[in-house]
């Protein structure tokens, strides 16, 4: 007599396996359009921000108010970041349920490691941005006795 046993199919994992990989994609995408070309080119957006610095301090050596900010226009980019990680999110919870309901777990570890991916991913990127930035503006700062010449 055979012994068969059924195993419960993986629906938890496999759907939060896809959801991880959907928030991957997505944020991929949103990546490589930080990337694009933009309208004015690195050097004339650097100069921007020097001759900013500079009429700023100009205006507080004068004892000037600064002027009011003007706003940013919005776009979607943010509300999309925010569903793929909430995307994302759901993907670590759903293989988590699975794993708990002991179903097979190659797709729930999957679903949960592609999940943790997706924040490791951005927070990184941004990370990098930011101290590229930070270096960006230090070199600026260092040399703006030279701005003033």
């Amino acid at each position: 007599m055979q012994d068969k046993t059924m195993d419960k199919p993986a629906t938890f994992g496999l759907i939060g396996f896809f959801l991880g990989v959907l928030s991957i994609v997505i944020i991929l995408i949103q990546l490589s359009a930080f990337f694009e070309p933009q309208a004015k080119s690195s050097g004339t957006t650097i100069g921007e921000i020097a001759a900013e610095i500079k009429l700023s301090a100009a205006r507080a050596f004068a004892g000037e108010p600064a002027p009011e900010p003007t706003p940013i226009p919005k776009d979607g980019r943010e509300l999309i970041t925010i569903a793929a990680l909430c995307v994302a999110g759901i993907a670590v919870a759903l293989g988590a349920v699975g794993l708990y309901r002991k179903e097979p777990h190659q797709l729930s570890y999957l679903a949960v490691g592609i999940g943790m991916s997706a924040f490791v991913m951005q927070f990184v990127f941004w990370m990098a941005i930011l101290m590229c930035g930070f270096v960006l503006l230090v070199s600026i700062v260092k040399n703006i006795d030279s701005i003033f010449e």
